[in-house]
């Protein structure tokens, strides 16, 4: 078992290294991670900043959790110790932007929407809709590989990935990629370093090719009291030329918070093209509505923006305890919404449920009818039940957000299947002192 320096000795190192001002000891209730309060945090200003308070917590065998914004850190395993939460949040520059080769480079702590305040003026942005965007800094995305919606039509944030700088958990310095998008050398290691969660390395600047901003947008909201009718509609859709960048499904509980006016089962259609043809595929879509005897409500540009905005903060909007996501098959999309419901709804009070035809994800959360151990066991249970009905059918259940006392008894990322000794290998050349958020990631790595 390692021990740890005193806090005092941890403290003057900090300070010498980022200054007072950037140095709390002890760290403040907030920054707990599943209840374990770490002994400081600390905020470096530059990337060799990073690296120093890396080579004094390798030498001291420090365990060290990277954070953004600080969103997702309710995402993972229980860490087995937290010394040290290094933040990003002063790594905030954006260092090189080239609107005529459509790329940029930015530090880890840059926000996503001050990147794309600054790209929008280009009409160009990165395509990218996590959980909590309005927050959320463009190091962290890329380090959880974090996404929302938009990745129906745009993909995954390693989609636009083409180089990184991490610093190790020696505190050594590695670039990967590049920064044009022909440039692919290293480009599998780059790769490697996006979705990490900080395990790996600590992503310090990270390289993107960006999309042009389209001219226009409208979001048409199909609702129903049956689940089938909006399955239909989106499988039609889908084998249709219509080309939505979104499409959820929202249950009425998800539904009556972004349209508090309605209380029904919902489509959310998202189309972002030049005008003409974004209002030829709205049309579209009011008319399969109208075949199919569904209700429509449609949003254009503003008010479209705002609409999925709320979609990404709904989380903070309702009671939310448990978070599970489901990635199945495509096809496969309404009957895991359905076999969630069905399991999960005894154990929660209330329950939202958004979910993605296109691309098979699934997302349940809500609040816990109860904390005691009786509940927990259940809510255990059924997360079991799900992971072992879905496995079978080449789907995953991984639980975004759940209180200590679950993530004790489940695994948040399930199986991680074949490629397991890869994984621990990679963890062993990279963070062999296993300093890096140890014990948070797939099997306690």
């Amino acid at each position: 078992m390692v021990t740890s320096p005193e806090a005092s000795t941890v403290e003057r190192e900090l300070i010498s290294i980022v200054g007072e001002a950037n140095v709390l000891c002890p760290a403040p209730d907030e920054y707990a991670i599943d209840d374990r309060r770490p002994l400081a945090v600390v905020f470096p200003g530059t990337i060799e900043e990073v690296a120093a308070v890396l080579h004094f917590a390798h030498a001291q065998e420090l365990a060290v959790i990277p954070m953004g914004s600080g969103r997702r850190l309710s995402f993972g395993n229980l860490p087995e110790r937290v010394d040290l939460l290094l933040s990003t949040r002063r790594l905030d520059r954006i260092l090189e932007y080239e609107p005529t080769d459509l790329t940029a480079s930015v530090e880890a702590g840059c926000r996503l929407e001050t990147f794309n305040r600054e790209a929008l003026s280009h009409r160009q942005w990165l395509p990218f809709d996590p959980p909590d965007a309005d927050r959320a800094t463009l190091g962290g995305i890329a380090a959880t590989d974090d996404f929302g919606p938009l990745r129906h039509g745009y993909g995954r944030p390693r989609d636009y990935v083409i180089g990184v700088e991490v610093v190790r958990a020696d505190g050594t310095r590695l670039r990967a990629g590049g920064r044009v998008v022909k440039n692919v050398t290293g480009y599998d290691l780059n790769k490697l370093f996006v979705g990490s969660f900080g395990t790996l390395g600590i992503l310090v600047r990270v390289n993107f090719k960006l999309r042009p901003y389209p001219e226009a947008e409208a979001t048409a909201v199909l609702l129903s009291s049956e689940w089938e009718r909006l399955e239909a509609a989106s499988q039609q859709i889908m084998r249709s030329e219509l080309l939505p960048v979104a499409l959820l499904f929202s249950n009425a509980e998800a539904t009556s918070t972004l349209l508090p006016d309605r209380s029904q089962e919902a489509l959310l259609v998202r189309f972002l093209e030049a005008p003409p043809a974004v209002a030829y595929q709205v049309d579209r879509v009011r008319a399969l509505a109208r075949s199919l005897s569904l209700d429509l409500v449609d949003f254009a540009n503003e008010a479209s923006r705002s609409l999925w905005e709320t979609v990404g903060r709904l989380h903070r909007l309702l009671p939310t305890d448990l978070l599970v996501r489901l990635s199945v098959l495509p096809a496969h999309t309404m009957a895991a919404l359905r076999a969630g419901e069905r399991v999960l709804s005894p154990c929660l009070a209330s329950m939202y449920v958004l979910a993605q035809p296109g691309t098979g994800i699934v997302h349940i959360g809500g609040k816990l009818w109860a904390e005691g151990a009786d509940a927990l066991s259940r809510v255990v249970e059924g997360l079991v039940h799900l992971r072992t009905a879905w496995e079978s059918r080449r789907g995953h259940v991984i639980v975004e957000q759940a209180p200590p006392a679950i993530k004790q008894n489940v695994d948040v990322w399930g199986d991680a299947g074949s490629s397991l000794p890869l994984m621990r290998a990679l963890k062993q050349t990279f963070d062999p002192k296993r300093i890096l958020s140890p014990g948070r990631f797939v099997a306690s790595l």
